[in-house]
């Protein structure tokens, strides 16, 4: 069967024609406008001699070029290998290298960077910067004049490679997983079929995230329904609120400790936001009261849901429905859950041995491969083989599922905590912790421990005008769950530190941990040291 590469944004374009489709800023960008730019950039690369298949890398912030990137390399039919900013260029080059990529853009902040990547890596035989020249190469807008307007019609096969997403690498080196044609359209019919609103030309998200990562899973559904799609530079909660309001923004897309950032900076009397109808949240476990607060302060229009890099959101939602504040004890508990599974995805949670764990028992959640789920890393059969087994995919992630099907994520596999030969769950620390008013943002990683084998230490930031006394917050968990699950060691930081995608970095949290205690230096963190 053959396809036509990103037909789906064509049709949008003739569908939606000269209503908004990007909103950058004081810009505002039609369908036609937009979709004149992607053939311009498709018709660009595969001038540069691209076939269908081959990788293109992208180093850039939001904006409308990064858009321009990502839809112009879809309808040349070539492979997106989009890059974190916030690598370093050793991490850079080890992508490049292993995707085999042979063209790289760059924004304007990344000049430095992209140039020495460039050196680093000969086999990018094309570097295009935006609003920069590299060695005699064109720059973007240079590039794309050039180029023509005509639709590309560049036929692909299902088979064929449509992205290559690295993993953050928090386990080790990054792994490329592999999106197909085919498993990218699977990725848009479990979006639409999973969706329980409205969602047409009437309406707004803002994107607050990096359009490269986890928020484009709304960029493309949102374009081919016709609806605005306000992009923002990045996350901050007075602009965000500014913005909403300028534009009547309908829907946003947030990870927790963004809506706990935004919860604290509310300023309703400036800032009307009656017009959200939905704010999706996703990425990482949300807060139980954190998202009391948010239903209180905004209404029942919550979705949570649970994906990963291997398998597009969404795979389990929680609509707002299910959403109870009051009611009984199993409606109640369910705002700790990230819902049930979508229809026509096979989830399980699997024991060691690949048997099906019982209601209330905790196992890995596993996927079956299949529609929107990968099937391999790309370049790294070991990879593939350890993750993608017996016809499911390992996330890594322990949860537990009740008997009306709901699951409940209590952490990852290597995040488990071994104290005094008892199983602690990092999520049932942390919740206790988000429970004092006094926390703002928590998270809870197990260290070594010679008497233990592992304690547990905790790290959490105050909400602006707390005054937290550590001893207080271990009382505080001591109260709410068994005491060995509580804290041994407490540090308090100003803000904890975060990845690209807005979740907190458990793996440098622990690392740091570990270089101050090597190292004897006491830090500016306050830290206390809890007795059983």
């Amino acid at each position: 069967m053959t396809l036509i590469a990103g037909r789906e944004i064509a049709w949008a374009a003739r569908q939606y024609r000269d209503r908004v489709a990007f909103v950058w800023g004081e810009r505002h960008v039609t369908f036609r406008e937009a979709n004149r730019r992607f053939n311009r950039m498709a018709n660009a690369l595969r001038g540069l001699g691209l076939c269908p298949g081959d990788r293109v890398a992208v180093l850039m912030s939001n904006g409308l070029a990064s858009i321009e990137a990502g839809y112009g390399a879809a309808k040349a039919g070539l492979a997106l290998v989009p890059l974190n900013g916030r690598h370093t260029l050793a991490e850079h080059a080890q992508i490049v290298r292993d995707a085999g990529a042979s063209v790289l853009l760059a924004g304007p902040e990344f000049e430095e960077l992209a140039g020495a990547l460039a050196e680093t890596e000969p086999a990018l035989a094309h570097v295009i910067g935006e609003g920069w020249r590299h060695a005699g190469a064109p720059d973007y807008e240079a590039l794309l004049a050039a180029a023509s307007e005509a639709e590309p019609e560049v036929p692909v096969a299902p088979d064929d490679v449509f992205r290559i997403s690295y993993t953050s690498g928090t386990t080790g080196l990054p792994k490329g997983v592999v999106a197909t044609q085919r498993s990218y359209r699977a990725r848009l019919h479990n979006f639409f079929a999973a969706l329980e609103y409205r969602l047409g030309v009437e309406d707004a998200i803002a994107h607050v995230g990096p359009l490269n990562f986890a928020t484009r899973n709304y960029l493309d559904p949102y374009y081919l329904r016709g609806a605005r799609n306000v992009i923002l530079s990045r996350f901050d909660p007075e602009e965000l609120q500014a913005v909403a309001a300028r534009e009547r923004v309908t829907h946003l897309m947030l990870v927790p400790t963004m809506i706990i950032r935004l919860l604290d900076s509310l300023r309703p009397e400036r800032y009307d936001l009656s017009g959200l109808t939905r704010i999706n949240y996703g990425t990482a476990p949300m807060p139980v009261e954190a998202l009391r607060r948010g239903i209180e302060a905004f209404g029942p229009i919550f979705r949570g849901h649970y994906g990963l890099t291997e398998a597009s959101q969404p795979i389990t939602v929680l609509y707002p429905f299910e959403h109870v504040l009051e009611g009984d004890a199993g409606e109640v508990a369910r705002l700790a859950s990230c819902g049930r599974p979508i229809a026509g995805l096979g989830l399980a949670l699997l024991d060691a041995e690949g048997r099906r764990q019982a209601p209330g028992e905790v196992g890995e959640l596993c996927i079956r491969v299949e529609g929107c789920v990968a099937g391999t890393y790309w370049n790294n059969p070991a990879a593939t083989a350890e993750t993608f087994r017996g016809g499911w995919l390992h996330t890594g992630d322990l949860a537990r599922q009740d008997a009306e099907g709901y699951v409940y994520i209590v952490g990852r596999s290597k995040d488990m905590i071994i104290t005094g030969g008892l199983n602690v769950y990092a999520r049932e620390v942390e919740e206790a912790l988000f429970r004092h008013p006094g926390i703002s943002e928590a998270a809870v990683v197990g260290i070594p421990d010679p008497e233990w084998g592992e304690s547990i230490l905790a790290f959490f930031s105050p909400r602006a005008g707390a005054l937290l006394n550590a001893e207080e917050v271990i009382r505080h968990c001591q109260a709410l769950i068994a005491s060995y699950k509580k804290p041994r060691r407490v540090e308090i930081l100003p803000e904890l530190p975060k990845n690209n995608n807005g979740k907190i970095d458990k793996r440098l949290l622990r690392q740091r941990f570990l270089d101050k205690s090597q190292g004897g230096a006491a830090g500016a963190e306050r830290a206390v040291l809890a007795r059983y």
